[in-house]
């Protein structure tokens, strides 16, 4: 890159949520746009680690929001994106054995409702029969999401990119941002390892380190990284082929099918934050338990070390995503701190942070509670349905 190489906007950021910004700022006409990203390939940070699930089950108007422009978004781009589909529609079943958390449940799902979203609340007979799969006669019921499901979080970064690279984006990797600060002439300039650009819009998307580059520019956005793992289990032939996002409430462990294998997670509550990866052969043994407890036939088919991983979440105090601008930094806007929602809200993120930048305002969600200034005025927003 030349010396401070001009555009109308850059993107801090290959990934999904990037990639998504990217798109959507392209498609209401500011083209001249660069991604600059620290690693050498698009999309090999977060989102080649996410576990690709998308739901509107959640218990706050902006997390519902979220979704549900999101999954909007995913149905008028499903022609455009063609076969195989990158939404697949197969749904979010949280099933519980304790009756006061299946009535917390069902007035989350009425709530739910009351936003417009499809979610379905199941007695114990009801639940058994959406999941033959899970063992113990002690479920007394759940609730069931039929629009929620499956992503596949590469497939929807590429299309994005893909896309806004068409229609003039410029992709530049390898480029690990040391510093932004106000350009002369007015705009931000970003100054990487390989070179500078400048521009009057500057869109952190960088995941994890979204704090960290936040930093560079002067602004403190708390976004922490907290390792999370995903095992792959052997392959499990006595499931269905196609089954739900099945949660076990009370224990958080979840599970989807993944080809003839099935994908469990769960989320560690101790882990300290922190950007190390390495995998923790100490985590499948916290999980053994409750796994052969629930959901036996998947114990059954043993964990397959050398096919799981670990990533990392990009954590906010309140868990919830931090949208929109920076209010002493003129130009500088935030897509960050999804708290393991990234891939599920980066399609209404970036639909939203692209739309303030071209027209100055957001009108696609309300994002003001996601405001980076929340944190500040003591305004945080707390969700209950964390996974």
């Amino acid at each position: 890159m030349s010396r401070l190489d001009p555009y109308d906007a850059v993107v801090v950021g290959a990934g999904v949520v990037g990639c998504s910004a990217a798109f959507h700022l392209a498609r209401l006409g500011v083209t001249r746009v660069a991604i600059v990203e620290r690693e050498p390939l698009p999309g090999s940070g977060s989102t080649s680690k996410a576990n690709g699930g998308i739901r509107a089950q959640f218990t706050t108007r902006p997390n519902i929001a979220m979704s549900l422009l999101s999954m909007a978004i995913l149905d008028e781009l499903a022609e455009d994106i063609g076969q195989p589909p990158l939404y697949r529609k197969a749904g979010y079943l949280f099933l519980t054995c304790r009756p006061e958390r299946l009535r917390a449940m069902t007035e989350a799902a009425e709530f739910q409702r009351s936003c417009g979203v499809a979610v379905e609340i199941l007695d114990a007979a009801a639940a058994r029969r959406a999941a033959p799969y899970v063992a113990g006669d002690d479920l007394v019921g759940g609730t069931f999401g039929e629009r929620d499901g499956f992503l596949d979080p590469g497939g929807i970064a590429n299309y994005f990119l893909r896309r806004a690279v068409r229609a003039g984006v410029q992709l530049r990797c390898g480029a690990a941002v040391e510093r932004i600060e106000p350009a002369a002439g007015g705009g931000l300039a970003v100054h990487t390892s390989t070179g500078s650009v400048r521009a009057p819009a500057v869109v952190l998307a960088a995941g994890p380190w979204t704090g960290v580059v936040a930093a560079l520019a002067g602004a403190r956005i708390p976004v922490e990284p907290v390792r999370r793992h995903i095992l792959v289990t052997g392959p499990c032939r006595t499931l269905p082929a196609v089954i739900p996002m099945t949660i076990d409430a009370d224990t958080g462990v979840l599970i989807r099918r993944e080809g003839d294998r099935v994908v469990v997670a769960w989320s560690n509550a101790d882990e300290p934050p922190g950007f190390h990866t390495e995998f923790d052969e100490d985590f499948p043994p916290r999980v053994a338990e409750p796994l052969e407890r629930r959901f036996p036939q998947v114990a059954d088919a043993g964990i397959d070390l050398r096919r799981s991983w670990a990533g990392l979440y990009e954590v906010t105090p309140d868990h919830h995503a931090v949208l929109g601008a920076i209010d002493d930094i003129p130009g500088l806007f935030v897509a960050g701190g999804f708290s393991g929602h990234g891939v599920m809200h980066a399609p209404a993120a970036g639909a939203c942070v692209a739309q303030l930048i071209a027209e100055g305002r957001c009108t696609r969600a309300d994002i003001a509670p996601l405001s980076p200034s929340r944190f500040e005025r003591g305004a945080t927003i707390h969700e209950t349905m964390v996974l």
